[in-house]
């Protein structure tokens, strides 16, 4: 059994909106916010990526470019349905094991969340900064070996080398910034836990203070790209 905090946080409501289609968030006084998600990922090159593909497949650089957007689809639908079994498991309630891809992706990390998630703290939480123009939805925000942290779940094919996925250091570093902007909470902690389809399995664990000056240049550069005021 998962332990919960007793305290009780009260946070301002914010709805998903789609503006000319792309997810924005809207708070409860009209202002409107940018998915984080979007931002961090924003003029991500996978032309790499497709060139791999190509050479697997043995097809043109196009086709290959529709095989990586149709695994980048079913990869985000597996995430999805992941994050919900794990939040019922995280909720202590029975979990779903209709899928098993998504069960052997859960499987793969439970150990890890029975040996070192502890005092949850809140679980898939809508959030949004003002500062910094950016909403989402945090995975959870527990205790991670005594550490209060942001956690975030990820699938992914294989390992990854950390020079692929700042984008997850960025995305936990705005949950953290979110956090203590809504309830005065510092986290400086951020973990991001891996499931491979490989069986691989990993857990890296970041100083947010790392972070944080290259999240506000992303923000910045997607800002003024966008023309942002």
């Amino acid at each position: 059994m998962f332990t919960h905090t007793n305290k009780q946080y009260h946070w301002p409501k914010v709805s998903r909106k789609n503006i000319n289609g792309k997810r924005h968030y809207v708070d409860e006084s009209g202002n409107i916010y940018n998915s984080v998600t979007r931002v961090v990922n924003d003029g991500k090159d996978f032309t790499d990526w497709y060139q791999r593909l190509a050479t697997q497949y043995k097809v043109s650089l196009e086709a290959a470019e529709a095989i990586g957007n149709y695994v980048k689809i079913q990869s985000g639908n597996i995430g999805t349905k992941l994050h919900s079994l794990c939040e019922d498991y995280l909720n202590n309630k029975p979990i779903d094991k209709s899928n098993i891809f998504v069960e052997a992706h859960f499987e793969n990390i439970k150990d890890r969340l029975d040996d070192f998630i502890k005092n949850i703290h809140g679980i898939e939480i809508q959030m949004f900064s003002k500062s910094l123009g950016l909403a989402g939805t945090v995975d959870c925000v527990a205790e991670w070996g005594g550490v209060l942290s942001v956690i975030d779940f990820k699938t992914t094919k294989k390992s990854k080398d950390e020079s692929w996925i700042e984008s997850y250091f960025l995305q936990a570093t705005a949950y953290s910034l979110m956090w203590e902007e809504n309830t005065g909470e510092k986290i400086d902690q951020i973990v991001i836990v891996f499931t491979g389809e490989d069986g691989s399995q990993d857990t890296i664990i970041k100083d947010k203070a790392q972070y944080v000056d290259r999240l506000h240049e992303v923000i910045d550069t997607f800002n003024k790209q966008n023309n942002i005021v």
